[in-house]
């Protein structure tokens, strides 16, 4: 979210000698301060391919070419001097689909209620803040790193999301408590819990639980940052289990289980699926625990590491009942066969099925505000238990580069290179490579 700004920059716009843009520093303000406005629009291009085995060959011959412009548009409005709402309107078909591509739809992406409650009980205070959000939440176990969600993607240094990036919105509450300090080594801290239910829209069927995340974060003198983040889901209860198989048709499972949409596309894959991220989990009774530790030398240099672990009491089957190492597998007729079609599990077994994972990121600025590089390698290897322990590791390079036309204008090209090994859990089968790019404007 920007900063708040005067509000006089509406009125500027209609001086003459004023420019007829709002510099980044500022935010677009209307009716004298209490309506914020921001849009986003963003197109990409790729030169991508599925390496040879893939689930769906297909995919191992792609033509490049453009995919759909993404477009959010972002109203915050302050309702009193202690109440915002907020509501992201976006045509995002990474996120939704839109019918198979065939229509454009603007859909309520994000937006919710906040209350500042130190302001409306009185006891305001000029080095802390506590907020409480109820509405649509954002979580995600990952700190201080940029995440990509459509055209709102200027806050990421490289192009789409980690392989382990669980992240997603979801319907809740959220409490976050922030504190900063003028000296010292601890600069400030931040505490946050929410309760979401697992839908991006209403979940009221029997035995639907609900998913919490708790996180906090240290930032400390010298530019060094220190984080953790416990996520846990609760829909199990919804399984009915037949001869030890059970179907997910109709259940709720928690959106956290494979991370958000993606900007890198497979012409046999739906445009909303999460195909590129690790699909272990089914995301019933998910529980995540991630470390996150980030280093900021100078203001042009920026170290992040990540490191992790999540699993589920339930792993991904086959019809008959058998483990497979994720959500997609091989078969015939929905029984595992590596020589079969492809097949995406919609049954679980009892079993633990997890995930543990490492990230590490950098990025550079050569020109300081102008032009960047940027890299990201991950790896995350199937710990699930009734999965064989070998070619079981998915692994992520990605290198990129990035350059500011102006402070609202970001182009970036990456090259990335992704290997899944057979019981990695991987979606793609073999894993891909090529080459993408993104053209953003921030208005």
């Amino acid at each position: 979210m920007a900063a708040s700004a005067p509000t006089l920059v509406h009125a500027e716009k209609l001086s003459k000698t004023a420019p007829a843009y709002v510099p980044a520093t500022q935010v677009n303000s209307f009716l004298d301060g209490r309506v914020e406005v921001n849009f986003l629009a963003m197109q990409n291009y790729q030169a991508i391919q599925a390496k040879e085995g893939a689930f769906r060959p297909v995919d191992e011959e792609q033509s490049s070419g453009f995919g759909r412009i993404r477009a959010n548009l972002m109203l915050k409005f302050h309702i009193t001097e202690y109440i915002t709402a907020d509501i992201d309107i976006a045509e995002e078909p990474n996120d939704f689909g839109n019918n198979g591509d065939r229509d454009f739809a603007f859909h309520n992406d994000y937006s919710g209620i906040e209350f500042d409650l130190f302001g409306l009980t009185e006891y305001a205070r000029e080095n802390a803040n506590l907020t409480l959000r109820v509405g649509t939440i954002g979580g995600a176990p990952f700190q201080f790193k940029g995440f990509q969600d459509g055209a709102d993607n200027q806050g990421n240094a490289l192009i789409g999301n980690g392989i382990t990036d669980y992240a997603t919105a979801e319907n809740g509450a959220q409490l976050r408590y922030t504190e900063t300090f003028d000296d010292g080594v601890i600069r400030s801290y931040n505490v946050t819990g929410h309760i979401t239910t697992s839908s991006f829209g209403e979940a009221f069927q029997e035995d639907r639980g609900f998913n919490y995340l708790l996180q906090g974060s240290l930032e400390f003198a010298g530019g060094f940052k220190a984080g953790m983040s416990f996520l846990q889901a609760n829909q199990g209860d919804q399984l009915r289990f037949e001869n030890g198989v059970a179907s997910l048709d109709g259940l709720t499972t928690t959106n956290y289980r494979f991370g958000d949409g993606e900007n890198y596309n497979f012409s046999a894959s739906a445009s909303s699926e999460r195909d590129t991220h690790v699909g272990i989990m089914p995301g019933l009774e998910q529980t995540t625990i991630q470390l996150n530790l980030a280093y900021q030398p100078t203001p042009e240099t920026s170290l992040i590491f990540m490191i992790g672990k999540s699993s589920d009491d339930y792993t991904f089957a086959d019809t008959a009942g058998n483990a497979v190492a994720g959500i997609t597998y091989f078969g015939v007729d929905g029984v595992a066969d590596p020589a079969g079609t492809t097949f995406d599990s919609n049954s679980v077994i009892k079993g633990d099925s997890s995930v543990e994972y490492w990230t590490v990121e950098a990025q550079h600025y050569f020109i300081p505000r102008k032009f960047y590089v940027a890299a990201r390698y991950a790896e995350a290897e199937n710990t699930s238990d009734l999965i064989a322990q070998t070619d079981n590791t998915v692994e992520r390079l990605q290198v990129a580069a990035g350059y500011w036309f102006n402070d609202r204008t970001l182009l970036k090209f990456e090259y990335v290179d992704q290997d899944e090994g057979i019981n990695s859990g991987g979606q793609i089968g073999k894993g891909f490579d090529g080459f993408t790019s993104e053209i953003s404007v921030k208005f």
